[in-house]
């Protein structure tokens, strides 16, 4: 067992001893089964706890994770239900974890399996009891580590790549993306601990692309990237064909995106204003096309990448260059005028059709 783990079992215990003792008339005891005649099913689990009431005995068998991601989780049941086996007993199964993620408590509960996280919520149907907790603050925040593993600027191109459909073996989805193969291997087992992604015949694949953009999205709705302002009197369209001319000039990276991408794609309402990915100084744009740098009125945003990625797989819509329907997604989380509404359109229309397949 990782030595974190190990760390982490005294307030495991505490924490299910302050649940468990909530219980009216409850007491506890702990590892019976390392005093019986059964000592080698300790090494099976973690620790158990027997409940004793006036009307009856019920043990629960506990098994601890760092992680509380699906893969870890059932691992977790895996060795609880080898400990069933071999002690022919009706003991309660349960897991516990830092935090446990919505994915992970699923399935627990497809399992029959309780569990418990260290801020105090949980599932937990034993004898007669149903106890049930959850919205506790937990200061292990959720995957606040691997997210940003998993959201960062070169792990998000490994994703980019992913999201076209196919197997990739970890060398040439490396090279495709334009990072390492030890960032492939990392956003890899990531994504496998989710259960978003499965190995197969041709490499990785993902399985649940739905789910990954929607936590994605999450995370990119947090970012605070703010991007330079200005304002022109020329129509909108006039000023974004000027700025595509220029930067193609000059052989700079430019993309349309936010409301301004969304129109040409999925033209469901007119917008205001032109939101543009340009790899260069905004100011150097801004005077070659004659906009006016404003801190207010503005219907002009320059934004500079995070990375390269946001231009990974842009389209050419009628001479235009557009971000990534991807891409589009991601953004259109952050405008405030209908961006919501644009994004779901995106999604339905050009990231997951319906009709597709």
């Amino acid at each position: 067992m990782p030595d974190i783990e190990n760390e982490q079992l005294k307030p495991a215990r505490e924490v299910l001893e302050s649940i468990l003792m909530a219980i009216p008339g409850a007491k506890l005891e702990w590892d019976i089964y390392a005093q019986s005649d059964k000592p080698h099913l300790t090494q099976l689990a973690d620790f158990t706890v027997t409940v004793n009431t006036n009307h009856r005995l019920d043990t629960l068998v506990v098994e601890f994770k760092s992680q509380g991601h699906p893969r870890q989780l059932r691992e977790a049941i895996d060795r609880l239900l080898r400990f069933r086996h071999r002690s022919n007993g009706a003991d309660y199964l349960v897991v516990a974890a830092p935090f446990i993620t919505s994915e992970g408590a699923a399935v627990c509960q497809e399992e029959n399996v309780g569990y418990y996280d260290l801020a105090g919520n949980c599932r937990l149907i034993f004898g007669n009891y149903y106890v049930e907790r959850s919205g506790r603050p937990n200061l292990v925040r959720k995957d606040q580590v691997s997210a940003s593993n998993l959201y960062g600027p070169k792990s998000e191109r490994v994703l980019r790549v992913l999201f076209e459909g196919r197997e990739w073996k970890v060398v040439p989805l490396a090279e495709r993306a334009n990072v390492s193969t030890g960032t492939v291997s990392i956003v890899r087992n990531l994504l496998l601990e989710r259960e978003w992604a499965k190995e197969g015949p041709g490499g990785l694949k993902l399985t649940q692309p739905k789910k990954l953009l929607t936590d994605w999205a999450a995370v990119w709705k947090r970012r605070r990237d703010k991007p330079k302002t200005y304002f022109t009197p020329k129509p909108l369209a006039e000023i974004e064909a000027e700025m595509a001319k220029f930067a193609d000039q000059h052989h700079a990276q430019f993309a349309l995106t936010g409301a301004a991408g969304a129109w040409r794609v999925a033209p469901m309402t007119r917008y205001n204003r032109a939101q543009v990915y340009w790899d260069g100084d905004p100011d150097l744009l801004a005077t070659g096309v004659g906009l006016k740098p404003v801190e207010t009125g503005a219907n002009v945003h320059i934004l500079a990448p995070r990375d390269e990625g946001v231009f990974f797989a842009k389209e050419d819509v009628v001479g235009m260059p557009l971000v990534s329907s991807l891409q589009l997604y991601l953004d259109l989380q952050r405008d405030p005028a209908r961006g919501e509404e644009a994004a779901e359109h995106i999604w339905d229309m050009r990231l997951f059709p319906t009709n597709a397949g």
